[in-house]
């Protein structure tokens, strides 16, 4: 279950960076790579989330 969150979480986000990408990789290159490093942290914090309540739980 935790497995197939992470892969959807990463396909919808592949798909919103392929978006994206065309818009803001010319102009905002920097701003691209903050949010990039802002999604990552938010991933990495949604997983140690879930993984907690998931080890509490069962």
């Amino acid at each position: 279950m935790l497995k197939d969150f992470h892969f959807f979480l990463y396909l919808v986000l592949l798909v919103l960076a392929g978006g994206f990408f065309i818009f803001i990789f010319f102009n905002y290159i920097y701003i691209y790579i903050l949010v990039l490093v802002l999604v990552v942290l938010v991933d990495v914090v949604l997983l140690l989330f879930f993984s907690f309540f998931y080890f509490n739980f069962n």
